[in-house]
């Protein structure tokens, strides 16, 4: 019993077949909608047609009935014989006086007469036109009658009737019938076929996207759904996914990348800890030693803690939490209390760092971070300059945008890195940034921070003659994303 009652849930479990079967419904309530108005107009029409037909044959009736008066029985010879002239005998005419007696009928056994009655309410004294449908007991066929009141030219008050049989518009209503059901039956066969042809098209770009996703893994993530260039909402569907697709296999990649950068940039200092570990232990060893070896190990401790705190930073920035709180700042005030911080610094190097331009900015962001993208910004400046360099700093605000330039007069950067420079864990040095204790992380932490606050982050460099970082900031933007 339940594999009789799945197999049905089964064939309707597709759209394909539940669209199918939707279609061959509607197509079939149109057509039997249709047949019901065209059956009711043409049974309207053929009795509108017969009482017209049995109105006028009344009216000829009564031409006989007048050129007879008084002579019934002369009447109804002369109305059997022409009638007995038809060939089909499916006219009949009787005459009835004021107390329905039957005067005259062309029929000789009329059982039609004994039927008739005049309509509800009925006056002799007025004339009146009444059509009536009565089937004789007997009979499988109706007739339809036309009575009319009239006074004949001997001043008798009658009723004249006619009567046609209905068998033949029976006949071809019957047909009718019949036709509509076969058109019905092929209906419904040429709407299921149809509709599954129409339907396997129409899905054929659905079908198309689920076996492309399904060859999609997190392997091979080049795949794309075809588009057919209808520009329908199943190709924009297509191209709204593929484009979403675009997006995942780049959010991958730079997460492949991002890992596999981390686990080598981590990998240096664990190597460096455990070798400085198994020296010390590979022979006895004096306390000045140990000393040094711990005291190395602690350098390589602050290197891995940094790198942490770096990774974590950039991970809560794609997570979108990158601004931990978003106060009023000062931004000329914090920008010029780290470039106190690193003077010392600067000038103990013979490094002149001056800041320039300071115009009053206040808006709404991390001050924290921001001191924290100033700083990283002047400590790759004051790492990457010689003696004799100048580092400089201002702060603008044009048509609502803050901008912090940082400009020295260093190395520079080399036009095929230059794109590079806000990429993890890129180095266009790695020797000397190693030396420095970098692990290509600041950058791409100053873009986060910026990015953040709503704003962007740019470099321009001339190698050997300098580097100009500029951070842009909206003003009146609330900072987030």
């Amino acid at each position: 019993m339940s594999s009789d009652t799945t197999q049905p849930r089964r064939l309707f479990r597709t759209i394909g077949s539940r669209l199918t079967l939707w279609g061959a419904c509607i197509t079939l309530a149109v057509c039997a909608l249709l047949s019901v108005v065209l059956y009711t107009g043409l049974l309207t029409s053929m009795r509108d047609t017969i009482d017209t037909f049995l109105e006028g044959e009344v009216h000829e009736f009564m031409v006989t009935v007048n050129d007879h008066p008084g002579d019934d029985a002369g009447l109804q010879h002369a109305i059997r014989l022409e009638l007995g002239s038809r060939s089909h005998n499916d006219l009949a005419f009787r005459l009835f006086d004021e107390q329905r007696r039957l005067l005259v009928t062309s029929e000789s056994n009329d059982l039609i007469a004994a039927l008739w009655k005049p309509p509800d309410g009925w006056d002799h004294t007025e004339p009146y036109l009444v059509f009536q449908t009565v089937k004789p007991p007997g009979e499988t066929g109706a007739h339809r009658t036309c009575s009319l009141r009239v006074i004949t030219n001997d001043g008798r008050a009658c009723t004249a009737q006619a009567s046609y049989t209905l068998k033949r518009m029976d006949g071809a209503l019957a047909m009718f019938r019949r036709v509509c059901a076969i058109g019905l039956g092929l209906a419904a066969v040429l709407s299921l076929l149809s509709g599954r042809v129409l339907a396997q098209r129409s899905l054929r770009p659905v079908q198309a996207l689920t076996e492309t996703a399904d060859r999609i893994g997190a392997e091979s993530l080049a795949g794309r759904i075809p588009l057919t260039g209808t520009d329908d909402e199943l190709d924009r569907l297509a191209a709204t996914l593929n484009s979403m697709l675009e997006r995942i296999e780049q959010h991958v990649g730079r997460v492949q990348q991002f890992t596999a950068d981390a686990s080598h940039e981590l990998r240096s200092p664990l190597a460096a800890l455990r070798g400085s570990a198994e020296v010390a232990l590979s022979k006895p060893r004096t306390t000045d030693e140990l000393r040094q070896v711990l005291e190395e190990s602690i350098e390589h401790y602050d290197r891995l803690a940094h790198i942490a705190e770096d990774l974590l930073l950039l991970a809560r920035a794609d997570a979108g939490h990158e601004v931990a709180c978003r106060d009023r700042v000062q931004l000329d005030d914090a920008v010029a209390s780290v470039v106190d911080l690193y003077v010392p610094l600067a000038l103990d190097r013979g490094i002149d760092l001056v800041m320039e331009d300071r115009e009053k900015i206040s808006l709404q962001g991390d001050g924290a971070r921001l001191r924290q993208l100033v700083g990283n910004l002047l400590d790759n400046a004051v790492k990457f300059s010689s003696s004799g360099d100048r580092i400089t700093v201002s702060v603008t605000n044009e048509d609502g945008v803050a901008g912090i330039t940082i400009t020295d007069t260093g190395e520079g950067i080399a036009t095929e890195h230059l794109p590079h420079v806000f990429d993890r864990f890129y180095r266009v040095d790695k020797a000397r940034s190693t030396k420095h204790g970098g692990a290509g992380l600041g950058l791409p932490i100053c873009r986060a921070i910026a990015e953040a606050h709503g704003g962007t982050i740019t470099a321009s460099s001339t190698h050997g003659k300098g580097t100009s970082v500029t951070t842009s900031i909206p003003v009146d933007v609330r900072a987030g994303r």
